[in-house]
């Protein structure tokens, strides 16, 4: 299997702070290459009202914590931030990881409930493109021209110091946006996809890229579980918060995720390498033990 840099969401939904911060610290501990968050702020599942960890302000707690694994969002919406403060607020987060550690995915927003819940407008498709396209524009201004960047019509002369210019991964699967993150972006970020579906996509991206310096990343995002003799055990607290059995979450899961014994998982993972994956970010279900990340590690062949 060509080499693929996996990392690992952290529990955000129904934990708590120790919890994460524990997660993290596993994840950095057995060799995975990231630590990574999603960008909600109530909980994406059936129980909006459970306990939801923001993404950067936790990310910004971890970065001390975890001090040699990349970080990453995925996806910051550009709809929450107004697009300065979301530069500014990933360059302190940078700036506290000691620098080029970060990877900030963007995308346009697309929970309608969530939106609704906190009072975010949510526009037409057209015109959420329009300010993911503008919120790049942001990023790439204020990380080149640090004592001072501007963009007509959204910053004048706006200086971000402690100064950052991570790599942009957009959350991209209609052609014209996908043509745009390869021409503008640094990689795409391809969610709940099967292999076919990642390698066309990414053909696209490559294709309007052409011969454009620097690498591009092509980034499944996905759910993950190996299923193993304590499988139900682990899924057995998610189970309960959810009213059901852990049978019933496994086979939900595996609509969507790759869920496998250890070695149907692991062919199943070549074959998104084979795709052209060069990065994967699985989420493991809620409310799950950190032995759950062990038999994730031990499954990818992780060596921490």
């Amino acid at each position: 299997m060509r080499a693929m840099r996996i990392g690992v969401r952290v529990p955000q939904y129904g934990g708590s702070w120790p919890q994460i911060r524990a997660a993290a610290e596993r994840i950095a501990a057995r060799g995975f290459d990231g630590v990574w968050v999603n960008d909600h702020l109530q909980s994406p599942g059936r129980m909006k009202g459970e306990p939801t960890f923001e993404g950067l302000t936790t990310l910004a707690a971890l970065a001390p914590l975890v001090p040699r694994v990349r970080l990453g969002v995925a996806v910051l919406s550009a709809s929450y931030r107004p697009a300065p403060l979301a530069v500014r607020m990933t360059s302190v987060i940078d700036a506290i990881a000691g620098g080029g550690r970060l990877v900030v995915g963007l995308g346009t927003g697309s929970d309608v409930p969530e939106h609704r819940a906190y009072g975010v407008p949510f526009p037409e498709p057209r015109e959420r493109a329009r300010h993911l396209r503008r919120t790049v524009e942001v990023f790439r201004a204020m990380g080149a021209h640090p004592d001072g960047a501007t963009v007509d019509g959204v910053i004048e002369d706006a200086p971000n110091r402690p100064s950052a210019a991570p790599p942009l991964w957009l959350a991209a699967h209609r052609p014209r946006l996908l043509e745009y993150a390869g021409r503008e972006a640094d990689g795409i970020i391809a969610a709940w996809v099967d292999p076919v579906t990642l390698a066309a996509r990414r053909h696209i991206a490559q294709d309007a890229r052409g011969d454009r310096p620097g690498a591009f990343a092509t980034c499944l995002y996905t759910f993950a579980l190996p299923l193993v003799a304590e499988t139900e055990r682990w899924i057995a607290p998610e189970a309960a918060a959810l009213g059901t059995t852990p049978r019933a979450v496994i086979r939900w899961l595996a609509t969507t995720g790759i869920v496998a014994p250890p070695d149907e998982f692991r062919d199943r993972l070549s074959e998104y390498a084979a795709a052209g994956a060069t990065d994967v970010v699985f989420a493991l279900p809620s409310r799950t033990p950190l032995e759950t990340i062990d038999a994730l590690a031990d499954t990818t062949e992780q060596t921490g």
